[in-house]
């Protein structure tokens, strides 16, 4: 039994956009990711695993990688301690090229952070090298 309290569906969708705004921020200090995840922080992207630390990493190699980025929700449903998006990820790399990908994701919640992510990506536009971007850990 979980003695948290359930966010409404305007907290959990703030929680989102907010996390979402933070991580794809080339700018963005691994320190304030902390605000959205919990220590304990699991990434699941398609067939492959993350810790947190494994996450900064991921984060590391994005922001070597994209000079800006933005995600917009098609689809969203929560019932306060998990939630679920079907969303659209556009990203500009640091060469000027755009990426668009298709994100499919199940989410956990825990005192008002993510402790689980688990998605599915498909690149919708961009070069098929950048397939991967949704679980790559070294910049391309």
């Amino acid at each position: 039994m979980t003695t948290d309290k359930a966010m409404t569906p305007s907290e959990a969708c703030d929680l989102l956009q907010r996390m979402f705004a933070v991580f794809m921020d080339p700018n963005t200090k691994q320190d304030d990711l902390a605000e959205s995840l919990t220590p304990d922080y699991v990434q699941r992207v398609d067939g492959k695993q993350f810790d947190y630390n494994e996450f900064l990493l991921r984060h590391q190699a994005l922001q070597g990688t994209i000079s800006s980025g933005s995600v917009n929700f098609e689809h969203f449903a929560t019932d306060g301690f998990s939630g679920a998006t079907v969303h659209i990820a556009e990203a500009v790399k640091r060469n000027g090229e755009r990426i668009r990908l298709r994100v499919i994701a199940y989410y956990q919640f825990c005192g008002n952070r993510i402790s689980l992510v688990d998605k599915l990506t498909q690149l919708l536009d961009g070069d098929q090298e950048d397939r991967d971007l949704g679980s790559r850990t070294v910049p391309a």
